[in-house]
């Protein structure tokens, strides 16, 4: 009678355990895959609308983001140039140097990046140089008929400019030093055109900044320098002679320093080129 009375439990067999783990587990790597998805593409999305974002800036913000990027290119180029820094990258565990890789196991394929003093010294700035004509060619082309596109792609896609020149520049380490030769042999030519069109501009930029600061004194009443009173009218006149002094000591001095660096017995298109600036 006790038998009969106590209470029936279910037998689970060796295969019931599993199947309700995969029951239970189906849900939520179900949810984790779309989780895993939706990411992606948000992710992609943002990637996408990073590089083809317009985000227009102002002219002034673009003249200094552009000058931005020409002086941190100047800085690396000097750099490069008088420390004769290599750009070399050895990715692997046995390197000609003898130096050892602390991320790659010892005896893995190897690979010199620019190895022997191939990009060293003037061949480091001539990749420099390259890299920035390559991103300005493509943006003249773009930019060069007036539109709503044109001023889109000078004064937008921010991003997709930085990703470019950072290609452009990795990609310059691969390609022979024989490419660059003859880039610098082409590069002597088109040089005095734009020095001619900075010096150009540097001529209309003089003439803005004196017809600017005289037009300040000519006003009624004639407006004050910073926290100066300019009652008399010639403060604005008196700070334009100022820079005026400056830049030709500047100008000066930059002068005598090109004679002493460059050299003149060597090269007689040195000393010339160097007087007639003046």
């Amino acid at each position: 009678l006790s038998a009969q009375s106590a209470p029936l439990r279910p037998r689970l067999s060796e295969n019931s355990v599993p199947r309700m783990a995969s029951l239970l587990l189906a849900p939520i790597s179900c949810v984790g895959s779309a989780l895993a998805q939706c990411a992606g593409a948000c992710a992609a999305t943002a990637c996408c609308k990073l590089l083809t974002c317009g985000c227009l800036a102002s002219p002034l913000s673009t003249n200094i983001f552009y000058s931005a990027i020409l002086l941190v290119a100047t800085v690396a180029a000097l750099i490069l140039r008088y420390t004769r820094q290599d750009l070399s990258v050895c990715v692997s565990g046995d390197c000609d140097d003898g130096s050892a890789s602390t991320w790659m196991p010892t005896g893995s394929a190897s690979y010199d990046l620019c190895e022997g003093g191939r990009c060293e010294g003037m061949w480091a700035v001539f990749r420099i140089s390259f890299s920035l004509a390559a991103l300005f060619s493509v943006l003249l082309l773009l930019s060069c008929c007036k539109s709503e596109f044109s001023v889109l792609v000078h004064r937008g896609f921010w991003a997709a400019k930085l990703i470019g020149l950072a290609a452009i520049s990795v990609g310059t380490l691969f390609t022979p030093n024989d490419v660059f030769a003859y880039y610098a042999w082409v590069a002597r030519f088109i040089a005095p055109g734009f020095l001619l069109y900075q010096l150009v501009s540097f001529v209309d930029a003089g003439y803005t900044i004196n017809e600017r600061l005289v037009d300040r004194d000519e006003e009624s009443p004639p407006r004050p320098l910073l926290c100066f009173a300019n009652g008399s009218g010639v403060a604005w006149k008196g700070l334009n002679l100022l820079l005026c002094l400056c830049l030709y000591s500047a100008l000066l001095a930059g002068t005598g320093a090109m004679y002493y660096f460059f050299p003149q017995a060597d090269c007689p298109f040195n000393p010339s080129a160097i007087t007639s600036t003046l």
